[in-house]
């Protein structure tokens, strides 16, 4: 489903990613992982169309998507802080990418009921981030993601605010999610415990370059 063909990215002469290659199968739930500044958020950029890349290629659905906008992507991204909007509520947060899909409304109103059920806030459609914890902003957060019928979700280390019983919570919700719709994922972490818990195949990743498979 994702391929990165020798993606290399270059700032000036310094080179931040280099050669890097990697295949990802539809429906999988795979990490990166490495340690801060090693690149990891930078490739995920790329793959969302948020960076170009110096050279190489990203291919989605077998597809040559390399210059290819992000809007125009199967592709929506979760990043590390929630980046709710604070003036709507949560149902609208969560419907937001049907509204500019110009879906029906009961279409939206059905779609959002079932993801609201799904992360267990339907007693808060109509409060506003303010009033929600860390961690219910981020079940938010990844049901606005859903919401958007993406193939693939990108997540930048959604977790890493939050405190370990937060995570593990969270982590055991977004197993159960990806089992109900079968996206395909890319998730970042420096978290070799999150990184074992949640994933089925996981890559290393060190100073730009993606060293190995950790296991699969």
């Amino acid at each position: 489903m994702i391929a990165c063909d020798q993606i290399c990215k270059r700032f000036g002469d310094r080179r931040v990613l280099e050669d890097v290659s990697f295949t990802i199968e539809r429906g999988a739930f795979s990490i990166l992982l490495g340690p801060s500044g090693c690149g990891k958020t930078l490739l995920l950029s790329i793959l969302a169309g948020l960076e170009a890349p110096s050279s190489g290629r990203v291919l989605i659905g077998g597809s040559d998507l390399t210059r290819v906008p992000p809007e125009r992507r199967p592709v929506t991204m979760v990043f590390q802080r929630h980046a709710l909007f604070p003036h709507l509520t949560v149902f609208e947060n969560i419907a937001f990418s049907m509204r500019v899909r110009h879906l029906h409304q009961d279409a939206i109103r059905s779609r959002v009921e079932d993801l609201l059920g799904l992360i267990d806030l339907e007693s808060y459609r109509h409060a506003k981030p303010d009033v929600l914890s860390g961690g219910q902003c981020q079940r938010v957060a990844f049901a606005r993601a859903l919401a958007s019928d993406a193939e693939v979700v990108l997540f930048d280390e959604p977790l890493n605010s939050l405190d370990k019983g937060m995570k593990s919570s969270l982590v055991a919700e977004l197993k159960k999610w990806h089992k109900y719709k079968r996206f395909t994922a890319l998730y970042v972490t420096h978290d070799l415990e999150e990184a074992f818990a949640l994933g089925d195949r996981v890559l290393g990743m060190k100073k730009g370059k993606v060293a190995q498979t950790a296991f699969e």
